[in-house]
């Protein structure tokens, strides 16, 4: 080898190790993600000289976490519109009385929410909690459909017409009503694979204000808090086939009464009580309290050997907090989960 050729190989050996470096380092700004680019960036400020030693990540590995950085985007977006949803749903709930007092309008316009939030739906299998026993799998994981639920909003005929003054015609008044309806309910018991619906009956006004001779702080204002509550007892079943579906039977009917202050009490001393009739409450807490005042010492429950089809529901949502269901006959009901159970 001439001697004078030993300065050029040295160059162009200087060359190749500088290009070498410029591209290793190019590539590792190119193919970091954020994250990997910033913990790069801090090793190489600590040593310079390790610039051209720094691999790149493999492309498999920088793929999946920028696929879980999407799906993290995709979930907290999904979170927000449902969250949006939700509220305008209630909002127009409220609006439209439970659905009692909704016009056509208020309808579409709460069938719309409701097609929207479906499709967001975040919950797989809603009726995983009444498969069979040996089929209910990772029910810890996401919402259950156990629980109690309050009705906020339905289109069902067979529940808004309980509400004559809404179900009558402006030109005919409504007769007065023999009960006031209060609150709406669902009972999901998947350890006895039971729904109950709960409907709550109070003293309709009318008879307060007779009882107060129309005197309405002599009460001091309060309304009376005794109340039945009407509940049907149905038996469900769902299977991973139909994951959405519930299916119904009909095993049960109770009736039980709660009153004021326990003024249903022991009434057997009392002069107006029914001597005849051991266990009912006296003339006055009937009066006062109604037919709880009875139900409360007596309450009805029947339950037989046969049980009777009952229909089905379909789940169309269902979260922590809310529950779109949409019956066999086409009609929804939007509920919410208790956190102050009333039943």
């Amino acid at each position: 080898m001439h001697p004078s050729r030993a300065p050029s190989s040295h160059l162009t050996r200087k060359i190749f190790l500088f290009l070498f470096g410029f591209l290793a380092t190019a590539s590792s700004f190119i193919i970091h993600t954020p994250a990997q680019l910033q913990q790069t960036i801090g090793t190489r400020h600590r040593s310079p000289c390790s610039i051209s030693m720094v691999a790149p990540a493999p492309l498999e590995d920088t793929a999946e976490e920028s696929d879980n950085t999407d799906d993290n985007d995709n979930d907290l977006e999904s979170f927000q519109q449902r969250q949006a949803l939700k509220l305008s749903l209630l909002f127009q709930a409220k609006d439209a009385k439970r659905g009692f007092g909704a016009t056509n309008t208020e309808r579409k316009e709460i069938l719309d929410i409701i097609t929207q939030l479906s499709a967001l739906n975040p919950t797989a299998e809603p009726a995983a909690a009444y498969y069979e026993n040996n089929l209910r799998t990772n029910l810890d994981d996401g919402p259950t459909l156990s629980g109690k639920w309050t009705l906020v909003y339905t289109d069902a005929p067979d529940i808004t017409s309980l509400d004559p003054s809404s179900s009558s015609s402006a030109l005919i008044p409504p007769p007065p009503p023999s009960a006031k309806l209060g609150r709406i309910g669902q009972e999901c018991d998947a350890g006895e694979n039971t729904i109950s619906n709960i409907i709550e009956w109070k003293r309709p006004d009318w008879l307060g204000n007779i009882l107060n001779n129309g005197n309405e702080e002599q009460n001091d204002g309060k309304e009376s808090e005794s109340r039945v509550l009407q509940k049907v007892v149905c038996e469900a079943s769902a299977s991973p086939e139909k994951p959405f579906v519930v299916d119904l039977k009909l095993v049960g009917f109770e009736l039980v009464g709660e009153t004021d202050n326990d003024e249903s009490g022991d009434d057997s001393g009392s002069a107006s009580a029914f001597p005849s009739l051991p266990g009912m409450p006296s003339i006055s807490s009937i009066l006062n309290q109604g037919p709880a005042a009875i139900l409360a010492k007596n309450p009805v429950s029947l339950r037989g050997p046969l049980k009777a089809p009952f229909g089905m529901f379909e789940i169309q949502y269902l979260d922590e907090e809310m529950r779109i269901i949409k019956t066999g006959q086409g009609y929804y009901a939007v509920n919410l989960r208790d956190s102050q159970p009333w039943f």
